[in-house]
């Protein structure tokens, strides 16, 4: 990596003066040892009555600081090579004095953080001196904040990096290693080591307490594990305060991997349009990634999201809850969602669901494959309007595909296989469904390749290929379905009887002219 000449020289035509110090020029010793605030603080602050500036830190040095430093306006840290420790009982730097009060994004901003190891050397107070709850860097009431190539780690109960009521935070090629929840009562199995959030009180570290929330935030290209001395973080990226009709957006994180966190991989928590790409994500506690609202029931929260969409990410076995998740609620669902060409291997108990949508509008989940889910693959529950196509679905514990409690839902063009309980393809307590042109293989011994379930009502099951492998049934349909069309399916060469192959214990239209005579228009023989 080049730490000077043209990269230097690029981020000096970047600031609007040409001011430059080394930290040591005030005396920072850099033996990791001698408290180097003081001087470091200095060098920060003539910058600031510059009106902007580089400051370096010496590779292969590394600097002690026993509080927060303070960095302002127009800063540039260049800190490739040095290591920055905590030696105190806080972290290590913020931009605001602790007196300051700002709005909206008016405090100190266009900052960069390059490089850098940044060690919040939390532990338990003997190995480690940070016990805090205390962030390594916290960024309030700012704009244009960039961290890059810096490597933060061993943070104490709260973040490792916080971006609060900031337009334009960016986290980019950085690594997050190690937090340890000193909280007496380890409450703080959910801290985030990115935490995207608001200016209200008990959350932001300074007022004013606004309701400003985090907007246009990218995370790009970061790793989050473990430290040689801390742990797992509770999420990598993620937000859990919000404020009534306030949301995030704009929120970016692409191109990350997540190796192991106590909760979610990534928790986007009233975010709007709002896109998680790419990322390489495993050994998470609940889900890889998830996506909700506040219940409006009981916080009081009239805000919704909407346009939201994952895409390309690999997710390998969650311990518990659904790889993908999107949750809204009952009179406040998400809209526009769109779960799209991901990948999901596996998880850990039982109810680990592949891709769950809950409470949304006109969801789109398609082209993603799914293997070895230990429930169901996808779960499309009290979400109306959504598409379930072009997914390839195996060796799932549960159904392959569950559409229940919604009206207009599509199921078309999937493959789904290997269903060792229940059911490749299940319709229950829906309406207005279609479910054609997909192909099912070998639904569980007492199962069905397709099944409608209870009050399944006014759909249509058309131009679907099922075989038979250890299947009960090919097409299934309760005696509570009422105004189902069951025409032009192909359950051929199963060696099924017509009743097994099309086991219906209500009436059911065979034929589009009308007719209910089984088999009607669809093939068994």
């Amino acid at each position: 990596m080049d730490v000077t000449g043209g990269r230097l020289q690029y981020m000096l035509e970047r600031l609007n003066t040409s001011s430059t110090v080394n930290v040591e020029t005030f005396g920072a010793v850099g033996d990791g040892i001698t408290d180097d605030t003081l001087a470091i603080q200095a060098a920060l602050d003539l910058a600031h009555s510059s009106g902007g500036g580089l400051v370096q830190f010496t590779p292969g040095k590394t600097y002690a600081v026993s509080t927060f430093l303070v960095v302002y306006d127009y800063t540039t840290v260049y800190a490739y090579g040095a290591t920055i420790k905590a030696i105190g009982n806080s972290g290590i730097l913020r931009n605001f004095l602790s007196s300051e009060t700002f709005n909206a994004y008016e405090g100190h901003s266009h900052i960069q953080i390059l490089g850098g190891r940044w060690d919040g050397n939390a532990f338990n107070g003997t190995t480690g001196s940070v016990t805090a709850e205390t962030d390594v860097m916290n960024f309030v009431h700012a704009q244009d904040i960039t961290v890059r190539d810096a490597t933060i780690e061993n943070t104490s109960t709260a973040h490792a990096l916080e971006f609060n009521a900031v337009d334009g935070g960016r986290a980019l090629n950085c690594r997050f290693l190690g937090y340890n929840d000193n909280s007496s009562d380890a409450s703080r199995q959910f801290s985030e080591a990115i935490q995207i959030d608001i200016s209200v009180s008990g959350s932001s570290s300074i007022g004013s307490f606004d309701n400003t929330p985090a907007k246009n935030i990218l995370v790009d290209g970061c790793y989050f594990g473990v430290s040689s001395r801390c742990g797992k973080f509770g999420r990598a990226v993620g937000s859990h305060t919000l404020a009534s009709g306030q949301y995030y957006y704009g929120i970016q994180i692409v191109n990350n991997r997540i190796e192991g966190t106590l909760q979610e991989g990534v928790r986007g928590y009233g975010w709007r349009r709002s896109v998680i790409a790419n990322n390489v994500i495993s050994g998470t506690g609940y889900s890889g990634i998830w996506l909700g609202i506040p219940n409006p029931s009981t916080a009081g929260y009239t805000a919704t999201s909407y346009d939201l969409t994952i895409q390309g990410n690999t997710i390998t076995a969650p311990a518990t809850d659904s790889a993908i998740r999107v949750v809204g609620y009952s009179g406040a669902s998400i809209a526009q969602v769109t779960v799209n060409g991901n990948s999901i291997n596996g998880g850990s108990t039982g109810n680990a669901n592949g891709i769950q949508m809950e409470y949304c509008n006109s969801p789109v989940v398609s082209g993603n494959t799914l293997a070895s889910v230990q429930s169901t693959g996808i779960y499309n529950v009290n979400s109306d309007s959504g598409t379930i196509t072009g997914n390839t679905i195996r060796g799932t514990a549960s159904n392959g595909i569950n559409v229940s409690n919604s009206s207009g839902t599509v199921v078309s063009s999937n493959h789904v296989r290997d269903a060792s309980t229940n059911h490749c393809i299940f319709i229950g307590a829906s309406n207005d469904f279609l479910v054609t042109a997909n192909r099912v293989v070998n639904a569980a011994s007492t199962g069905a390749g397709i099944r409608l379930g209870g009050t399944a009502t006014d759909g249509t099951v058309n131009g679907n290929r099922v075989v038979k492998g250890t299947s009960q049934n090919g097409i299934s349909v309760d005696s509570t379905a009422t105004g189902c069309i069951v025409a032009n399916n192909d359950l051929s060469g199963n060696g099924w009887s017509t009743a097994t192959a099309l086991a219906f214990s209500a009436t059911v239209t065979t034929s589009f002219g009308g007719g209910s005579t089984s088999p009607g228009f669809n093939r068994v023989s």
